[in-house]
This record gives structure tokens, sequence and C-alpha cells, in this order.
């Protein structure tokens, strides 16, 4: 993959993240009270989403020769890791996918009857504004390499 097709995987994966980070904030209205199944789709739209992140996270490893593949135990934690790294990911919004990651870890190894509709609206009320930091220091990070 080179530099422009790279670019234009990014863009299509942060449309989709984006589409997806509005539909979930939708979801999330103040004092109100969650059925389980809403609480299920908030919990599957907010996994789904950092699945995203660390896709766009990965290509650019991956673009950059490091092999996220070759660290199974802790791949997800060593992608942020390596992104804060290289300078793709500031320090403050890595702070913020860390919590989006904790999320996803959680997510994959729970009951949907352990989420709770309150932490995952406090993690969707932020989602949006996430995704697109990430998406313009991504884009930015392009350019320079």
């Amino acid at each position: 993959m080179d530099k422009e097709e790279l670019k234009g995987f990014c863009k299509t994966e942060f449309e989709k993240l984006k589409s997806l980070a509005s539909t979930l904030s939708s979801f999330c209205v103040n004092e109100k009270t969650y059925e389980l199944k809403e609480t299920a789709a908030m919990g599957a739209f907010l996994f789904s989403v950092y699945q995203g992140v660390e896709r766009v996270l990965e290509q650019l490893l991956i673009f950059d020769s490091l092999n996220p593949a070759q660290a199974e135990d802790g791949r997800a934690e060593m992608v942020l890791k390596k992104a804060l790294e290289l300078g793709i990911v500031p320090p403050e919004l890595n702070s913020s996918l860390a919590g989006y990651l904790a999320f996803r870890e959680f997510f994959s190894r729970s009951y949907v009857t352990d989420l709770n509709a309150l932490k995952i609206c406090g993690l969707a009320r932020n989602c949006e504004q996430t995704v697109e930091r990430l998406e313009k220091e991504v884009l930015e990070y392009i350019d320079t390499v």
C-alpha cells in the first residue's frame, strides 16, 4: 500500500467511524432508564468504533513496517502504545482512546447483562469528537511520513 492508498483507506474508515459515532450519540438521552437491548446496542456500537480505530492504527503501523500481529498477547495495547510512541496519537488523545480500549476489552469478555448504560453514554458523548480528533492526527501523520 502506498501513501495515497493509505490515506484513502483511512478516509473511508473514518467516514464509517463518524457514522457509527453519530448513531451512538443519538442513543444517549439524559436521565433515561435503558432497556437491556438498548444497552447491548450501545455497547456494540462503541465496540465497533474502537475496532475501527484499531484497524486504522494497525494499518499505519504496517505502513511504518511494524507488524502488530507479531504481538498476540496484549496486541491491542501494543497498537495504541506504538501509535503514541510514533507520534500518531498525542498523549491527551491517547488517554481518551485508552478509555475506549478498556471498554472494548471489557465488552469482549463480559456478559451483556454486565454492561452499564450510563458508563457507555459517558464514552459515547465524547465519541464523535474523539474520532474527529483522531482523523485529524492520522491524516497529519500520513502527510509527514
